[in-house]
């Protein structure tokens, strides 16, 4: 064999084995993540002349397969495949009937190849009727299939922004992924839960807040989340004090760093009146010390972009001879421009690139003994951080400095300040 054609064989059992994976995702059930994957790879092969003719050469020997073998339904099931891989739909349609017609009880995968065509196709209710035609067994590879077709019916659903009606394909999934208690189910919950707060944020825009906290409990009950309780408390709190202080010390409890203390106190102040009014006096003097250890609370760890300031000093980035390395020279001061000392304060700084983020540098500065005093800027700080041509951030196109602070280790940092790193 000459260079050519070996170049041939190995493209030839690329493609083979790209097939192969195809397969094996309707036969098992593969996820979304790995399913993407794929599609992406195959699309890679099947975007010229050359990857078509392979294409269709591997189409004619599964074809003349296909009548030595006339009773292999797995035949028509590539064929259906490989004919999908280059939108030739009409022919693949063909090619899945044949194996459904052809296949023993029990075998799905011919079932999923053409479910699966018609969502390519827009064809949703096609689609469900051939996944219906399938029966609930304890298969745990069936089941995972079906949770997997019905997320990606909510996925489309999702980008169309139908959120009612992609909610209802994730709760499926869901059904079938608790079933056999994949790992998948979680993904399901995940995705029901980002429904049902676009649902919310719906309603709310359109002033239904009833509709939109009936969304955000239902929502409650796959995962309680602090964003739930958070929101929950923001919709109650001008209906029912009680239940948006009970949503609101969740909130506390957990992710304290999501709340606006100014809502918070307005709660507070709701409750103490109420209690007041009602001649209450032990609910009224538990609620007034609650909104003082709030106000303290407020004081001592909770920081706005208003609160601090980083002055960079400057910033450059330097090459090594060779051109194989890079090291970034940075120095800055924190302002402080708020009304209060800080007796703790977390710097974060992050470089940012082709949606990936790198931690580079993190410490925690100032104690009681040695605050930063008000509307005042700390001595110069400095840090470097190197890397290689190795890294995918030496070849990303932009890279970003972005610091982020907070006054408490466990609680969430804001973003205060970005810069783009400029490279020679």
């Amino acid at each position: 064999m000459n260079k050519v054609e070996i170049l041939e064989y190995f493209r030839t059992i690329l493609i083979a084995l790209l097939v192969a994976l195809v397969l094996a995702s309707v036969a098992t059930g593969c996820s979304k993540i790995i399913a993407e994957h794929h599609s992406r790879m195959l699309a890679k092969i099947s975007n010229t002349a050359k990857d078509n003719e392979l294409i269709n050469y591997l189409i004619e020997r599964y074809t003349e397969e296909a009548k030595k073998n006339p009773g292999n339904y797995a035949i028509n099931v590539r064929l259906g495949n490989l004919y999908t891989l280059i939108f030739n739909y009409g022919h693949a349609e063909e090619e899945y009937k044949k194996a459904i017609e052809k296949s023993p009880y029990g075998v799905y995968s011919s079932y999923l190849g053409l479910a699966n065509l018609y969502l390519k196709q827009g064809k949703y209710t096609q689609a469900l009727n051939i996944v219906k035609q399938l029966k609930n067994t304890d298969h745990k590879p069936l089941l995972i299939a079906k949770g997997d077709f019905y997320m990606n019916l909510g996925d489309i659903f999702w980008q169309k922004k139908k959120y009612n009606t992609a909610v209802k394909q994730y709760k499926i999934a869901f059904f079938y992924y608790k079933k056999v208690d994949s790992d998948k189910k979680e993904y399901a919950v995940n995705s029901i839960l980002d429904c049902y707060n676009k649902i919310a944020d719906d309603d709310y825009k359109h002033h239904s807040i009833d509709k939109a906290i009936e969304s955000l409990e239902t929502a409650l009950l796959y995962r309680e989340t602090s964003v739930l309780y958070y929101k929950l408390a923001v919709l109650y709190k001008d209906y029912d004090p009680i239940l948006a202080n009970q949503y609101m010390e969740k909130t506390y409890a957990t992710d304290p760093g999501l709340i606006n203390f100014d809502i918070y106190e307005e709660i507070l102040l709701k409750l103490i009146r109420y209690y007041y009014s009602n001649g209450q006096d032990v609910e009224t003097n538990l609620y007034q010390h609650k909104l003082k250890a709030v106000k303290n609370f407020q004081k001592r760890y909770v920081i706005t972009d208003k609160d601090v300031h980083i002055n960079l000093v400057s910033m450059r980035v330097k090459t090594n001879f060779f051109k194989t390395k890079q090291k970034i020279y940075v120095k800055f001061k924190v302002e402080n421009t708020s009304q209060n000392d800080f007796n703790s304060l977390y710097v974060i700084a992050k470089l940012r690139y082709n949606d990936k983020v790198d931690d580079v540098f993190s410490q925690r500065f100032y104690s009681k003994k040695k605050p930063l005093k008000a509307r005042t800027a700390s001595p110069m700080y400095r840090f470097k951080y190197e890397y290689t041509d190795k890294d995918e951030i030496y070849s990303a196109p932009k890279i970003w400095l972005d610091f982020y602070v907070g006054k408490k280790e466990n609680m969430r940092k804001i973003p205060v300040y970005s810069i783009e790193v400029k490279r020679e």
